[in-house]
C-alpha cells in the first residue's frame, strides 16, 4: 500500500489564490431584474476623452464626469462574490436623459475652466429576448483650459486689504495654475480666515466676491450662444492660442456695519467639571486666577493648569485659530469627554465673552486582555511560533489633577514549538505622558502659536524572555522625550534613552557563533545610552500624497569617553533611517510607492577589538510581511554572501548595518461578500541587507561579497514580485501573500540570480494584518 501523501496548506494556498483572482477577473454573469419588458433600458454608460492627458488625469475627468450623469443613466449594480452581479430596477431609456447629462457635464467643464467642450453622443441598443438594453457612449473633446494671468485684490477697507495681501505668498492662487471656480472659492475661504485670525469675527462669504475678465468669463459661460462665443474668440486672438483670465477679489459694500469691526475677547469664564445630566443648579465655587475665572463643583483640577491650556487671552484681538486649539488642546488632553466652547457678543460691543465649557471623562480605566499571535520576528529561530500572552493595563487620564496620562501595563506571555513550551516571557512598563514640554531651554508651551499637540514622555521598561535552548535574555530601558507638531511637521526627540541588555548564552548560540563568527559581535551584554531624534510629515491632496520619515539615534558619543563603559559594556554607533511613501489614489484602486534606506556606523570597541556591526536588536533585517515578501523574516542577505547558505545552519537569522529597499504595488478592489471588502494587489520588493562578515573565528578574514560596494549593488540587490488576497473589515485589514523570488542574489553567479529556480511552487506565502506600508 503506498503512503499517504500529506499536503499543506502553504503548498496548496498558491493555486487557489491564482485560481481565484482568475475567476474573479473574468466576466461576471450579470442578471437583471425587474427591467422594462420589450422596452429600451439603460444597461452601460461608457465616457472617453479626446484630449492630450495622461492616462491618470484622464481617469480623474471620467470619474467626474461620471458623477455629472442624470441618475437614470447611472446604473447601479449588486455584486455577489464577484461572480454574479444583480442589475436590479435598471430605469427605461429616455434621450432627454442623454441632453440633460451633456448639459451637467459641459457645466462641469466650463467650472474648470475648459473653452467651449464639446460633448457628442451615441447609443446602442442590443435586443436580447424581451430586454432591449441601451449603452450609451460620450466622446469629451474638453478643449483648451484657461489659466490665470493675474490675481489681484481691491478691498475697500485699507486694514483689511493690508492684512490680505500679507498673507498673499500663501494663496491659494498662481499665475499659469489653470482656472476653477473651486480655486477661486478656496481663495476666498483663505482670505475669510485670515481675516477671522485677525479680529474680524463677523466677515462672511457674502462680504467677499471674485470678479473675472469680463470678455473671458463670457467665454466660458455654459449659457453662451455659441456664434457669440466665436464672435469674442475674434476679439481675442492673442489669447486663442492659449486662453487666460484675470481675477480681482473684492469687497461688497456690509449690510451691518459690526462686520467691518475688529472683536476681542472680553470675560473668559471655564466651566471644568461639567456635568451631562444635570438636575438642578451645581453649587459652584467661585475662583478668578489672573483675568480667568473658574467656576468648579470640584477639585479634580489645578487651576494653574486650566489657564495654562486655555488659547483665548481676555483683551487680547479674536482669533480663529485660538478658539479652535483651545477646543482641540482640551480634547487632546484626554481627561475631558466633551468640550464646548461658546462665544457672545456683549451688547452691542464688538467684545466677546467665552463660556469654556468641560465635561470630565472617566479618571482611570482598567484592560485586562489575551491575545493569540504568530511569532515571525523573534531573533535566532529556524521556526514560527504560536503564542497566547495575558495583559493587565492601568490607564490614569488625570494624574496630579493635570491631565497627566499614565499607563501601566504587565504582560505574561508564552510560545509553543517543536518542544511545547519554546518561550516564555515577562514584561513590565509604565509610561507618563505630561501634556506640555517640560525644558529647561525656555519654551513656553501654548505661547508659540506653531506649537502643537507637545507633550513630555517618561518611559520605564523592563522585559524578561527565556528562550529554550538558545538565551535568556533580561532588558531595562528608561527614556525621557518630547513629541511635538510644527507647521504640519512631528517631531521626536529624546534626549536620553538608557538600555540594557544581559544576555546569557546557550549551547544553540554558542553553535551559532562558531559557524558565523560575526554574531559574536551582535549578541553580547550591554548598555546603549544616547539620543534620538525623529521627523515625519505628510503632504498632497486626498488623491495624491506624500509621507516623509527621518530617525536618527546615536550611542556612545558622550558616555564613550567613560573609558570603561566604552571598553566593556557600551555600544557605540549612529543609526539614521529614511523612509518616503506616495500614494496615488483612483476610483477603486491605488498605486503605492516607497523607499526605505538605513545605516549604522559602528565605532565601539569590546576590550581591544572593534564591534563591527550592530547589536541585534539595533541591526536591519529583510524579509516578512511587511518587508521582502519572497524571504521569510531575517532571511535574506547579508548582500550575495553565501555564508549562511554554506554552514550548519543555514535558517539562521540574519542581520546588517545597512539596508536599501523599494516597494510598489498596485491596488484594487475585487468584490464585498457578506459587507467585508475584497481587494487584491501586485506588487514587487527590491532591496538587501548588508552588514560585516567573516570567514574565520579570528574574525580577520572578511566576506566582500556581504558588505556594501556601489560596484556590487546591481549583483547584491534581490527582487520580488507577486500576488495578494485582501479581506478589509474597516478597522482592520487581513492579508494573504504569495511572493516569488525573481532576482535571488544567493544565486548571483547563475545568471545574476535571475529567474533561479522559479516555478509556481516555488514562491513564499506570508499573513499580514494591515497594509504593508
Amino acid at each position: 500500500m503506498s503512503a499517504v501523501r500529506q499536503v499543506s496548506f502553504f503548498k496548496v494556498f498558491p493555486h487557489f489564490l491564482m485560481a481565484g483572482l482568475l475567476v474573479l477577473s473574468q466576466s461576471s454573469c450579470v442578471i437583471f431584474q425587474k427591467y422594462p419588458v420589450d422596452k429600451p433600458f439603460a444597461y452601460k454608460t461608457e465616457i472617453a476623452i479626446n484630449a492630450r492627458m495622461t492616462p491618470a488625469a484622464k481617469q480623474e475627468m471620467v470619474s467626474g464626469l461620471q458623477n455629472q450623469l442624470d441618475d437614470s443613466l447611472k446604473i447601479r449594480v449588486v455584486s455577489y462574490a464577484g461572480l454574479v452581479k444583480v442589475v436590479k430596477r435598471p430605469p427605461a431609456f429616455d434621450t432627454v436623459n442623454i441632453s440633460r447629462s451633456r448639459s451637467f457635464m459641459k457645466a462641469l467643464l466650463t467650472s474648470q475652466g475648459y473653452f467651449y467642450p464639446v460633448i457628442r453622443d451615441t447609443f446602442l441598443v442590443d435586443t436580447d429576448g424581451d430586454k432591449q438594453k441601451v449603452t450609451v457612449k460620450f466622446q469629451v473633446t474638453p478643449g483648451l483650459q484657461t489659466r490665470f494671468d493675474s490675481i489681484g485684490y481691491a478691498l475697500t477697507n485699507a486694514e483689511m486689504q493690508q492684512m490680505i495681501l500679507s498673507g498673499a505668498g500663501r494663496r491659494n492662487l498662481q499665475k499659469n495654475d489653470p482656472y476653477s471656480i473651486s480655486q477661486i472659492s478656496g481663495e476666498i475661504d483663505r482670505m475669510l480666515q485670515q481675516l477671522h485670525n485677525n479680529g474680524y469675527y463677523k466677515m462672511s462669504r457674502e462680504d467677499l466676491y471674485a470678479e473675472v475678465d469680463t470678455v473671458v468669463a463670457a467665454l466660458i459661460d455654459p449659457t453662451l450662444d455659441p456664434f457669440e462665443q466665436i464672435r469674442l474668440l475674434d476679439s481675442l486672438s492673442k489669447k486663442r492660442d492659449k486662453p487666460t483670465i484675470n481675477v480681482v477679489f473684492k469687497q461688497r459694500p456690509p449690510k451691518d456695519s459690526m462686520h467691518h469691526q475688529l472683536y476681542s475677547i472680553g470675560n473668559v469664564t471655564l466651566y471644568p467639571d461639567q456635568s451631562i445630566l444635570q438636575d438642578s443648579m451645581p453649587d459652584y465655587s467661585d475662583t478668578t486666577i489672573g483675568r480667568y475665572r473658574i467656576l468648579s463643583t470640584s477639585n479634580r483640577f489645578k487651576y494653574s493648569f486650566l489657564v495654562r491650556n486655555t488659547k483665548l487671552t481676555p483683551g487680547k484681538r479674536y482669533s480663529e485659530s485660538d478658539y479652535f486649539r483651545t477646543i482641540n488642546t482640551f480634547n487632546r488632553l484626554g481627561a475631558w469627554q466633551n468640550v464646548d466652547v461658546t462665544l457672545r457678543q456683549r451688547d452691542s460691543l464688538p467684545i466677546l465673552d467665552a463660556d469654556i465649557l468641560l465635561y470630565p471623562a472617566l479618571k482611570r480605566n482598567i484592560k485586562i486582555d489575551l491575545e493569540a499571535s504568530r511569532n515571525i520576528a523573534d531573533y535566532l529561530t529556524t521556526s514560527q511560533f504560536f503564542g497566547l500572552g495575558l495583559n493587565f493595563s492601568l490607564n490614569n487620564r488625570n494624574a496630579f489633577r493635570e491631565s497627566i496620562q499614565t499607563n501601566t501595563n504587565a504582560r505574561f506571555g508564552v510560545e509553543f514549538g517543536s518542544t511545547f513550551i519554546q518561550t516564555l516571557q515577562s514584561n513590565l512598563s509604565h509610561t507618563i505622558y505630561f501634556p506640555r514640554l517640560i525644558t529647561p531651554f525656555g519654551i513656553k508651551p501654548g505661547k508659540d502659536t506653531n506649537i502643537v499637540n507637545e507633550r513630555t514622555i517618561l518611559n520605564l521598561n523592563g522585559a524578561y524572555t527565556i528562550r529554550r535552548e538558545i538565551y535568556d535574555v533580561i532588558s531595562l530601558n528608561s527614556s525621557w522625550g518630547y513629541e511635538w507638531t510644527s507647521r504640519k511637521i512631528n517631531y521626536q526627540f529624546i534626549p536620553l534613552n538608557i538600555e540594557f541588555t544581559k544576555l546569557t548564552g546557550k549551547d544553540s548560540l554558542r553553535k551559532l557563533i562558531e559557524d558565523i563568527p560575526s554574531l559574536k559581535f551582535a549578541f553580547n551584554d550591554g548598555f546603549v545610552i544616547g539620543i534620538i531624534g525623529g521627523m515625519s510629515t505628510g503632504w498632497g491632496t486626498p488623491r495624491k500624497f506624500s509621507n516623509l520619515k527621518i530617525r536618527m539615534e546615536e550611542s556612545g558619543a558622550i558616555f564613550g569617553f567613560i573609558t570603561k563603559l566604552e571598553r566593556n559594556n557600551l555600544f557605540r554607533f549612529i543609526k539614521t533611517d529614511i523612509e518616503y511613501k506616495h500614494f496615488i489614489n483612483y476610483k477603486k484602486s491605488a498605486l503605492a510607492f516607497r523607499v526605505f534606506a538605513g545605516y549604522g556606523f559602528v565605532y565601539g570597541k569590546k576590550g581591544d577589538q572593534p564591534e563591527r556591526i550592530l547589536p541585534f536588536f539595533k541591526a536591519y533585517f529583510a524579509g516578512g510581511p511587511y518587508s521582502m515578501r519572497a524571504w521569510q523574516v531575517r532571511r535574506l542577505g547579508p548582500g550575495s554572501s553565501i555564508l549562511y547558505d554554506t554552514t550548519n545552519n543555514g535558517s539562521a537569522d540574519r542581520f546588517g548595518n545597512m539596508q536599501l529597499e523599494a516597494n510598489i504595488e498596485y491596488r484594487f478592489d475585487l468584490t464585498t461578500v457578506a459587507g467585508i471588502k475584497v481587494k487584491s494587489a501586485l506588487f514587487a520588493d527590491i532591496g538587501n541587507v548588508w552588514g560585516v562578515e567573516f570567514s574565520d573565528q579570528a574574525a580577520t578574514q572578511r566576506i566582500p561579497e556581504a558588505s556594501f560596494a556601489f560596484n556590487r549593488l546591481y549583483r547584491d540587490i534581490a527582487v520580488a514580485g507577486g500576488t495578494s488576497l485582501r479581506f478589509d473589515f474597516d478597522f482592520f485589514l487581513i492579508r494573504l501573500d504569495w511572493a516569488y523570488k525573481i532576482k535571488n542574489p544567493r544565486y548571483a553567479d547563475i545568471n545574476s540570480g535571475w529567474f533561479h529556480k522559479l516555478s509556481l511552487n516555488n514562491g513564499q506565502f506570508q499573513l499580514g494584518i494591515n497594509y504593508p506600508f
